[in-house]
């Protein structure tokens, strides 16, 4: 009985440390934004409608990819784009699966880092890597 429980223990404890997302990256990343012409005025908001960012670009920003503890729910964030004499323009923002998440688990931590410790952390997550639109003038 001790040496199974000791199994357990140990087990656990390589899955908090082995969890690949987890070990290789955090939860924030930064991100260039990159407009075709000068002095677009962007507004940047999370899922819930709160505006994390305004300003112009060219510039980077440093963004979640999730909350700690928010169990499998990854960030996404909407850009809005706007100048006078172009059409406002909206991208997404979006989250994807880091790969180390599904190769490194799958090789090291297992379930323990697939159901646990990546999901909590929120390190599994990465996002776009830029945001680069193309501004469309209005017709005159």
């Amino acid at each position: 009985m001790k040496k199974v429980s000791l199994f357990l223990i140990i087990g656990i404890f390589a899955g908090f440390l082995g969890s690949c997302a987890t070990v290789m990256r955090d939860n924030t990343q930064t991100i260039p934004i990159k407009f075709s012409v000068e002095k677009v005025d962007i507004k940047i908001t999370n899922k819930a409608g709160e505006v994390i960012f305004e300003g112009q670009p060219p510039t980077t920003i440093t963004l979640k990819t999730a909350a700690p503890r928010d169990y499998f729910n990854p960030k996404k964030y909407i850009v809005i784009a706007s100048k006078d004499g172009f059409k406002t323009q909206t991208t997404v923002i979006d989250w994807h699966i880091s790969g180390w998440y599904w190769a490194g688990n799958f090789v090291f931590a297992g379930l323990i880092g697939y159901l646990i410790v990546d999901p909590i952390t929120g390190d599994m997550y990465y996002l776009d890597e830029e945001v680069n639109l193309n501004m469309t003038p209005l017709k005159s």
